[in-house]
């Protein structure tokens, strides 16, 4: 015959023992905080479970009030991990469902009747399942099939428990049951308990991939992605259906003198031209495009677009930007600017290799022609594209040629 003391005292062992786990972890890695909070919820299950199996051995306050209250706050330690692990603001509103069963034992209708008691602690723990459910689904990390499923899994479990002590409770506190648990709701909710851990633990698994994958493909020091990341991106944009009719930029940026910045003023004040110059590209361009550091001080940007004057004058614009930004060295604040190789092709056609062949002529073109240059490869032609901060005039440089490249870009443009 089913015991229930036994079954919670089973119950308070192995949420403890996986508490302890979760705490080892944390030790072992104390920066990893999400593992703390874990095992605090876990900790708090096992410790409500104990003190909930000494009914008819302790106070009513310890076993009704205490117990409960630290079971039903696992629900905060375990949303503070989560939010914890997303990085995500952790605030009063985790601890809502123990809140709620203190509130509840103020009144006497519930405090001293045992089926209001389960009913509303089912109802509580309900509350800290449909929480975690929407901490889940809102999460930064993309929304999988997984978390879908542990969502669903989580509002199933909800109400299960409720459902389950409704139906059978009543009956079996004739027979003079001292605990809320009897052998169906045990059963059930340790079933559906292991349920969710085995879709938590494989949740989590995917994430983590996910993360190691994100870190495989990011630039350490400038948070832009890597070479490696240039390279699904451009697979990305050509299976994306949307860009099939569109045309793709590829620009190459080129920190003009950095061998030199790093001479005279070290290689922390080079570090912190090459986040500027991130920092800056990513408020102009924001989403649109793909931005990468292709290593050194060497960028790329990708850019699916329709309107090649309209990409240029993006792509130009950081040029000019940022040589006015100020960037404080060894012994006095100084300027930097960069050099820019462009080569713009049919999403159809276009292929990485070859862009980024071309995109780096039209670079050596920009460096030669004096640096702090923008120059465009049309596949025939480099031509430096005039600009207003040096008080260029389009006519100036090569005449004849220029003309004739800026109308085979404009072509580029309008096909």
């Amino acid at each position: 015959m089913f015991q229930a003391q036994t079954g919670m005292l089973l119950w308070s062992l192995e949420t403890s023992t996986l508490a302890a786990l979760l705490a080892v972890l944390w030790l072992h890695s104390s920066s990893k905080k999400h593992h703390l909070f874990f095992a605090c919820g876990f900790a708090a299950v096992g410790a409500g479970s104990a003190l909930v199996a000494q009914r008819g051995y302790l106070a009513d306050f310890w076993t009704i009030t205490v117990g409960n209250t630290l079971a039903l706050s696992a629900f905060g330690f375990w949303l503070a991990g989560l939010l914890r692990l997303e990085q995500r603001k952790i605030e009063g509103w985790i601890f809502i469902p123990p809140l709620l069963w203190l509130a509840f034992m103020f009144l006497p209708a519930v405090h001293d009747s045992m089926l209001a008691r389960v009913l509303v602690y089912h109802g509580c723990a309900a509350v800290g399942y449909f929480t975690i459910a929407g901490v889940v689904l809102t999460s930064k990390e993309p929304v999988s099939t997984t978390r879908k499923i542990f969502a669903v899994a989580l509002v199933v479990h909800a109400l299960i428990g409720p459902l389950t002590a409704a139906l059978i409770i009543p009956y079996d506190s004739l027979a003079g049951q001292t605990l809320p648990l009897t052998a169906p709701v045990a059963y059930s909710a340790a079933f559906s308990f292991v349920v969710l851990m085995m879709i938590a633990l494989k949740m989590f698994m995917e994430d983590n991939e996910r993360r190691l994958h994100r870190l495989s493909i990011t630039d350490h020091l400038t948070g832009v992605l890597n070479r490696r990341g240039l390279m699904e991106a451009y697979s990305e944009i050509r299976k994306a259906p949307e860009h099939r009719s569109s045309q793709l930029l590829l620009a190459l940026f080129d920190i003009d003198h950095f061998k030199k910045i790093n001479d005279r003023h070290g290689h922390q004040c080079g570090d912190e031209v090459l986040v500027q110059f991130c920092d800056l590209v990513n408020r102009i361009v924001g989403s649109k495009g793909i931005f990468v550091r292709m290593g050194g001080e060497e960028f790329a940007y990708l850019l699916p677009h329709d309107d090649l004057n309209a990409a240029l004058r993006v792509v130009d614009g950081t040029r000019v930007y940022f040589a006015r930004l100020s960037t404080e060295g060894r012994e006095e604040s100084f300027t930097s600017t960069v050099s820019i190789g462009i080569y713009s092709a049919p999403i159809a056609e276009a292929e990485l290799d070859l862009m980024l062949k071309m995109a780096d002529r039209a670079l050596y073109a920009a460096k030669s022609a004096g640096r702090n240059r923008t120059v465009v490869n049309d596949g025939i032609a480099n031509v430096v594209l005039p600009a207003d901060d040096r008080g260029e005039d389009p006519h100036d440089n090569n005449a004849d040629r220029q003309v004739a490249a800026l109308n085979r870009i404009a072509a580029m443009g309008s096909n």
